[in-house]
């Protein structure tokens, strides 16, 4: 078995060796943070770089969704520097650089949006705490809580938010 996996290997290095920037297509079998498994016909190959440098740092990351076909190249012509191009189906986008990060999860169906001091959902559950508590002078004094139906709108409005940001 392993001498057929090392011929495949081979013939696949053979293949792609003659046209480093040829795309080879391929499906997803597995994730590991920014590289992947990637089926192409009857064999495997691990540690497909989701991004040019699989490195940890996540400037730009694209994750597919497992089984999910994509296209990938190699511009040097070795299995090692195989990367993604293009997917049929993402999962998660990440995007982090000088303190700002976006994740767009479909799994979760939910978006996050922070920067190194504060997140978006942070700030929308900040601002239904003051609303919810919100009072102002009137001649007879500070005026009461906001009334029922209020209440009952910021409620929903922060069920609404929390749905949708991480």
């Amino acid at each position: 078995m392993n001498d057929k996996i090392a011929q495949l290997k081979q013939n696949f290095k053979v293949m792609i060796g003659a046209k480093p920037n040829l795309p080879i297509d391929g499906v997803v079998t597995a994730i590991d943070k920014d590289t992947c498994t990637v089926k192409v016909g009857d064999f495997e190959i691990s540690d497909v770089r989701l991004k040019a440098i699989a490195n940890g740092s996540d400037s730009l990351l694209i994750v597919p969704v497992v089984g999910s076909e994509v296209l990938m190249v190699s511009t040097d012509g070795t299995l090692g520097n195989l990367t993604i191009i293009k997917y049929d189906k993402v999962n998660r986008i990440l995007y982090k650089e000088n303190g700002l990060e976006v994740d767009i999860d479909s799994e979760t169906s939910k978006v996050g949006i922070r920067n190194d001091k504060v997140s978006l959902k942070e700030l929308f559950e900040d601002l239904t705490q003051i609303l919810k508590q919100f009072k102002v002078f009137t001649p007879n004094g500070v005026s009461g809580t906001p009334i029922p139906n209020i209440i009952q709108k910021l409620n929903q409005f922060e069920t609404q938010f929390k749905s949708l940001l991480k």
